[in-house]
């Protein structure tokens, strides 16, 4: 998952940059400011969610003519028609993503085989101040964020309480049971592969459960999601190298850590104390 530079606020010119999150079925993200580009009526063959972050957005949607300003959530179902404008001449600032049916599909699936296999939303403005901050809060953090399963449990987790809020018909998670044997061969995976590169949706696959069932259920029986606990052996790891002398660098790509910032910053969240400030204090010892 990559993006380009964030669009400067003060240019007073349509630009944007995109990005995905390959690991949920190639979730695509879009943060841009539109001043003078008008969007024509047009429909797409995936979901819509946006939000306006600053300035107002104007846009056509089933014959009606609909402001956006900040607080709101746009939702559009694939093939509906809509359009899209500034409403200022200041225009706004806009973030948007765009789930695919099929993701859709697998988080519908979360619920039973009572509900739709693919969720459809009433549409236009949803009027939810906290799916809004919910859903700017974890767009801002795809952006930055490399870590891949923990976008994946706060994706899914918000995905779920999006169509259990707002989707038409009756939504509602089945009672989870316990899986000791599922939550121990995700817990023995993890131990042994934690240099690697892991996805929620591939434990998924390994131990046959739904990504978010899984988190939940791994949070239940280990108290931590899969990703804290990945990150907690992934830190255990890191010590026992940097007692045996091993350069910082090498230490951070050989216990799976996208880079040296992200293991400083998450080996001091656990331990309260640098990797460089560890290794001085125990060559003091």
């Amino acid at each position: 998952m990559a993006a380009n530079p964030e669009p400067d606020q003060h240019t007073l010119i349509d630009c944007g940059t995109t990005w995905h999150l390959s690991s949920m079925h190639n979730l695509r993200f879009l943060r841009a400011r539109y001043i003078q580009h008008t969007f024509s009526p047009h429909a797409h063959d995936y979901f819509v969610l946006g939000i306006v972050e600053n300035g107002l957005q104007s846009f056509d949607y089933k014959k009606d003519r609909l402001i956006t300003p900040p607080g709101k959530v746009i939702i559009i179902n694939p093939q509906e028609i809509h359009t899209g404008r500034a409403a200022v001449d200041s225009g706004f600032t806009y973030r948007a993503l765009y789930p695919s049916i099929e993701l859709m599909e697998a988080i519908s699936d979360e619920f039973g085989h009572k509900t739709p296999s693919i969720p459809q939303f009433r549409g236009g403005l949803i009027d939810d101040r906290q799916i809004f901050y919910w859903l700017q809060q974890l767009h801002h953090l795809s952006q930055t964020s490399s870590e891949s399963i923990a976008l994946e449990e706060k994706w899914n987790a918000f995905f779920i309480e999006l169509i259990r809020r707002h989707a038409d018909g009756h939504y509602v998670l089945p009672h989870y049971q316990a899986a000791h044997r599922a939550v121990n061969k995700i817990r023995e995976y993890i131990d042994a592969y934690y240099a690697n590169k892991i996805a929620l949706a591939d434990l998924s696959q390994l131990a046959h459960i739904s990504p978010y069932h899984l988190t939940r259920l791994f949070q239940r029986q280990m108290g931590v999601s899969p990703h804290k606990y990945l990150e907690n052996i992934r830190v255990k790891h890191a010590e026992n190298l940097l007692d045996a002398g091993m350069a910082l660098v090498d230490v951070a790509y050989a216990t799976g850590f996208s880079s040296q910032s992200h293991f400083t910053r998450t080996f001091k969240r656990f331990l309260g104390t640098t990797p460089g400030e560890y290794v001085k204090k125990r060559k003091i010892v």
